[in-house]
């Protein structure tokens, strides 16, 4: 072999080690390349799952209290299968996880990652009760500002500065003192405004013998310790107006005259001003209050016509005269004629009220000539109980001007006690209104078989 042979021999090798270490050096930084992208993939592919999963959670709102109350929140009773809390929603979004993690027929994820969900856990998280009840306000006025009406509010606020301005009296307490002071004379009279007094009617006789029914449980949201979530500072919406949710719960709750569907209560707006445990209850406050907003009014309105406060005393000179062979004092002609004011003031009363229960109207203020009952038809008053008509705001505004009166935290409350009391009676007696879920932030860990761990928060709000 020549010397040139040789050389020529030994460069072909010395190319070939160094090609050699060249391309395992270029295999070295594919592998890593092909590691990191494998890193990267598995970390995007752990996003995609979480985002996912969090999604189809928040997919399984509450469809029945959409429908009927416009508010989206997760059951986290799962309608009744499981205890409603925080845990359970948790519980479904590991379920969600493993589903789009696991091997599967059509081998989509699993073999390319092989990854595994390790934990998961519910890390922060807002209920509708949260802020007794600001949560499930704020939704509700939502959906008033952005989808309701203003069927109520306006004639609301038209009204309730009137019935503010009526000074409630005494009424039969005065009424009896005159009465006493009659009877003081000891004569024998006949007197109408007498008469009258023996047929006021209870509250209970308004009702009619009317079907009323009862909170059924004392485990009500206004009742007990509420559970509560972690992040309302974090995530604080809008409260909304009061005239917002006025408005709302004229909409959604139904009254003594308007009964919606499947109600737990007969009068649920009357529950949310008085809060008592039964329709009776706080409809006999109601129409007391009704009757005491309508006795003052009416007094005020007869008392300040003349020609009808000149009836009342003609009739008091003919009951004073009657079986009595003097004059009667002029002091007492004035005692029956104010008696027979007041019980003029209650019959038209009576008959606002029963015509208000009958889904009639009446003013707040009345002037002279809306006195509907003339003297001469005052014992015979009961005979126009429970007619319809009437101009005027009916029932259910009264009840919504009462509404407006009580404190917001009442408002909130009470009305929970009603949707949680309807979805127990009617459809999930596992409901629970402090297990609704709006706001969820939750924490995953994830492991693959390729030796990476990694753990990834995400959260979703109901917007």
């Amino acid at each position: 072999m020549t010397a040139a042979l040789y050389r020529s021999m030994y460069r072909r090798g010395e190319i070939t080690v160094f090609l050699a270490l060249i391309l395992s050096i270029l295999l070295g930084l594919l592998g890593v390349l092909i590691e990191s992208v494998r890193s990267q993939m598995i970390r995007m592919n752990i996003e995609s799952v979480m985002d996912a999963s969090l999604h189809s959670c928040f997919g399984e709102y509450d469809r029945k209290l959409f429908e009927r109350y416009d508010l989206i929140f997760i059951d986290s009773s799962y309608m009744g299968t499981k205890e409603a809390d925080i845990d359970s929603v948790a519980g479904h979004l590991s379920q969600y996880m493993t589903a789009n993690t696991d091997y599967n027929d059509l081998q989509v994820t699993g073999e390319w990652y092989s990854e595994k969900v390790t934990d998961v856990k519910a890390e922060r998280y807002i209920y509708a009760s949260d802020n007794d009840g600001g949560i499930l306000k704020s939704q509700a006025c939502e959906y008033i500002g952005k989808y309701g009406s203003r069927k109520y509010i306006p004639q609301i606020n038209a009204n309730k500065g009137a019935v503010a301005g009526i000074r409630e009296t005494d009424f039969f307490g005065e009424w009896d003192s005159i009465l006493a002071k009659i009877n003081a004379y000891g004569l024998p009279l006949t007197n109408p405004g007498e008469i009258v007094r023996g047929m006021v009617l209870s509250e209970d006789e308004f009702l009619r013998g009317t079907p009323l029914n009862a909170v059924r449980t004392g485990d009500r949201p206004s009742a007990r310790a509420l559970k509560r979530g972690n992040a309302l500072s974090e995530h604080k919406k809008s409260d909304g107006t009061d005239d917002e949710f006025i408005e709302y719960l004229m909409q959604k709750c139904g009254c003594y005259t308007e009964y919606l569907s499947e109600q737990q209560l007969r009068a649920e707006l009357e529950y949310i001003i008085y809060g008592g445990a039964s329709d009776h209850d706080n409809m006999c406050r109601i129409i007391d209050r009704l009757l005491k907003i309508r006795e003052s009014d009416n007094l005020s309105a007869i008392k300040g016509d003349a020609g009808k406060v000149m009836q009342a005393e003609e009739k008091a000179v003919e009951a004073a005269s009657f079986n009595m062979l003097i004059p009667p004092p002029y002091e007492l002609i004035i005692l029956i004629r104010d008696s027979i004011l007041y019980a003029w003031a209650y019959a038209e009363s009576a008959m606002d009220v029963s015509r208000l229960l009958s889904n009639g109207n009446c003013p707040v203020n009345k002037g002279s000539s809306d006195i509907r009952l003339t003297l001469d038809e005052l014992l015979d008053f009961m005979s126009k109980l429970w007619q319809p008509g009437g101009e005027g705001p009916g029932y259910k505004t009264y009840a919504g001007i009462f509404l407006s009166e009580i404190d917001d935290r009442s408002r909130r409350l009470r009305c929970m006690d009603i949707i949680e009391g309807n979805f127990r009676m009617f459809y999930n007696d596992g409901f629970r209104i402090d297990g609704c879920v709006e706001y969820l932030e939750a924490e995953a860990s994830f492991t693959s078989g390729y030796g990476y761990s990694h753990e990834i928060r995400r959260d979703h709000i109901y917007e």
